[in-house]
């Protein structure tokens, strides 16, 4: 199996103000949340797209049943050109009935426990984080735009339910306390380092 890409940390992205805003909660629970953020596909950068091809038959039996098939119908035709992705190129997963729910849409590499079967398949294959997961799946509901990682706000506001954030009794945190997996893989230890340094000067929790 191909290795991942490397990244520099010169390459990794600023971070927005906005991760220093107060969350509404702790990170949400699959098993309550349902995945509520996978109701359609995603983009994956092609070249990504090609490693999961090819280890196509070490992720099928992590896979969803009716879905672990032939591995041609897990993207989408469609493409999309845009320089967030390091190729440059991307292609979405296809969207199918949810196993269990077939009245809801969900990726294809969604499984009925509500998990991400590329996400199984990366845990128990030890490819590390976040192994055969999309980047973006990764960094959800962190995103990234002209080099500048941020909460994703605009997804977040179309579909509340898909904010990654359950109700706590406890005092809040900032966002990027309670996201910091996916801020650090976005701008990574140092980056978020210094995020929750301008954090404390700024006199955020």
């Amino acid at each position: 199996m191909s290795e991942p890409p490397k990244i520099s940390q010169a390459c990794l992205p600023a971070a927005a103000a906005n991760l220093l805003a107060l969350a509404h909660g702790e990170r949400c629970v699959p098993s309550e949340c349902q995945a509520a953020c996978c109701p359609g596909g995603i983009w994956v950068d092609i070249l990504h797209v090609q490693r999961i091809l090819d280890a196509a038959d070490q992720i099928r039996p992590y896979l969803a049943p009716e879905y672990a098939g032939e591995e041609d119908a897990w993207f989408s035709e469609e493409e999309m050109d845009h320089e967030d992705f390091p190729s440059g190129l991307a292609i979405a997963t296809a969207i199918v009935p949810r196993p269990g729910q077939p009245t809801r849409t969900g990726c294809i590499f969604l499984r009925a426990d509500h998990l991400c079967g590329l996400q199984v398949a990366s845990e128990a294959l030890s490819l590390g984080w976040p192994g055969l997961k999309p980047l973006d799946c990764a960094l959800y509901p962190i995103t990234r735009s002209a080099g500048t990682a941020l909460y994703d706000e605009e997804t977040t506001a179309d579909n509340p339910h898909a904010d990654c954030q359950r109700p706590r009794s406890t005092p809040l945190r900032p966002r990027y306390q309670v996201f910091r997996q996916e801020v650090e893989l976005a701008i990574g230890a140092a980056g978020w380092q210094h995020l929750d340094q301008r954090a404390k000067e700024s006199g955020k929790p």
